[in-house]
């Protein structure tokens, strides 16, 4: 039994682990300037800088990332306002990281998605997050494990 870092298992269920530290201290900021704004006479912009926090929270608890190898299935739900879909495993095509980098060749973000292709069209999700290649690295490992992507390699 294989114990993974950003999955949790649930019955036949492998559901992604949200990082809620980029999202937290995002809301942080987003507060102490609503809070700032608030007090400098600026009521309307405080309040939509804590409406936005609120929305982002919202956003953290909605995501969801939910892969099942019984049924061959991964069901992705990017946001509160987006419809939750789900992909057959043939419907996958590919991984993709994506690196943010600060003056060319500091790296400030890394992201994972994953992409199907649907009807002829491509559909992507972003998977998750992190600040260096190995984080993302391990990511995308343990998913190719949960979908049994390696099996054919060995």
């Amino acid at each position: 039994m294989n114990t993974y870092q950003f999955y949790k298992k649930e019955g036949n269920l492998f559901i992604f682990k949200n990082q809620p530290m980029f999202s937290s201290i995002i809301v942080i900021l987003l507060f102490i300037v609503a809070g700032i704004s608030y007090k400098n006479n600026f009521p309307l912009l405080g309040l939509f800088f804590i409406a936005f926090g609120g929305l982002i929270i919202a956003n953290f608890f909605a995501k969801k990332f939910v892969v099942d190898p019984q049924q061959q299935t991964i069901t992705c739900k990017p946001s509160v306002f987006v419809p939750t879909k789900t992909y057959s495993f043939q419907d996958f095509t590919n991984f993709q990281v994506l690196a943010m980098k600060y003056l060319g060749f500091i790296t400030t973000n890394v992201f994972l998605n994953i992409y199907f292709e649907v009807n002829g069209k491509e559909q992507k999700f972003m998977i998750g997050q992190s600040l260096t290649h190995k984080g993302v690295q391990k990511m995308v490992n343990e998913t190719e494990d949960i979908m049994g992507l390696n099996e054919n390699l060995r």
